[in-house]
């Protein structure tokens, strides 16, 4: 007859292989991917990436539109504040001299030169911009104009994508570029 010590080792020992069998039944065989698993996750990667990429330089480009429209804005408003002070149109020895006889100071970094030409009625600022086809952004040129004590001003746009366009034509005519003011 077996003793109470034998029937605890044996209640034990039925413990042991039952813990035992739930931890072989329940180990992962195999750890980590199968190389199919990291196949298809590049996959979905590189279709990621193709139709985030062109949408993240499109962006960039249009910031970059934004820059050049809002220098040439700022000019062109330094350009009628400095005549209505003055009366003459800022003409300096080259752009640099013209930037800061307009007492400007904006980040350039986009912008190749300023072509900045004024006369008694006028004052033209046509940028441009070497790296148009990396930023992929069309060109933009203004003017800020004087007649008979009223000013006016011209934004224009090239309808693609360019390095620069001419300076307007007039307060109105922007040439066979689009006029957006």
């Amino acid at each position: 007859m077996p003793s109470a010590s034998d029937d605890i080792i044996m209640n034990i020992k039925s413990k042991f292989k039952t813990k035992l069998l739930f931890y072989l039944l329940g180990k992962q065989s195999t750890l980590g991917f199968t190389l199919l698993e990291l196949m298809i996750v590049m996959i979905f990667l590189s279709i990621f990436a193709a139709i985030a990429l062109p949408n993240l330089v499109k962006q960039a480009g249009k910031a970059r539109e934004v820059e050049f429209k809002h220098a040439i804005g700022t000019v062109n408003r330094a350009q009628q504040a400095y005549h209505w002070e003055k009366g003459f149109f800022v003409q300096g020895t080259d752009d640099a001299d013209s930037i800061r006889l307009l007492n400007l100071g904006f980040d350039n970094s986009y912008i190749d030169s300023y072509n900045i030409v004024a006369n008694s009625s006028e004052a033209t600022i046509a940028p441009t911009n070497p790296n148009y086809q990396q930023d992929q952004t069309r060109a933009y040129s203004g003017g800020a104009y004087y007649d008979t004590g009223s000013y006016s001003v011209i934004i224009c746009q090239s309808n693609e994508v360019i390095d620069g366009i001419d300076a307007p034509l007039s307060d109105s005519d922007c040439g066979e570029n689009e006029r957006l003011r």
